[in-house]
């Protein structure tokens, strides 16, 4: 049975008036609710890797840094990188050639806690990361700016 006909049938045993733009509104409805439902995890598994990343704010990541259980990785542009990075990070450029490659050079028994500038790239980066065999990944959510935000100390790259 198709997702539409489901909508219709739902829509039939509904106490809502049978007209077309109800049934219109009904069918966004549920769209919707559907949509916003799987936008709502704080952390991905992903069914053909065993490792999961899980999404952390400012405070959580700078006492997983604190830690030490752990290796810092900023995804950044160079120019970006430049403006200053979270102590002790490794720089490794999500969009540079030989991003996976570049990544082989990292301990995969470690946490590796990623970011970026506002935690779009670097959730695509974690993603890669669990894809190439690191199994506990941490993501800034709200990236480097989330952490300035907070006042958390920011250095100039080596």
């Amino acid at each position: 049975m198709t997702f539409v006909r489901k909508v219709k049938i739902a829509f039939e045993v509904s106490l809502f008036p049978k007209t077309p733009s109800t049934m219109k509104y009904f069918a966004i409805f549920l769209f919707a609710l559907t949509f916003l439902g799987s936008c709502n995890s704080k952390t991905s598994e992903n069914s053909e890797v065993s490792g999961k990343v899980e999404e952390v704010d400012a405070v959580t990541f700078k006492n997983l840094l604190a830690s030490g259980n752990g290796i810092v990785l900023d995804v950044r542009t160079p120019e970006e990188v430049a403006q200053g990075i979270i102590p002790d990070a490794y720089v490794i450029d999500i969009y540079q050639s030989g991003f996976e490659e570049k990544l082989q050079s990292l301990p995969k028994d470690k946490e590796v806690y990623v970011y970026c500038a506002v935690g779009g790239r670097s959730r695509q980066a974690a993603d890669v990361l669990l894809n190439n065999g690191f199994t506990k990944v941490y993501n800034l959510s709200g990236g480097i700016v989330d952490w300035r935000r907070n006042g958390f100390e920011v250095v100039k790259p080596n």
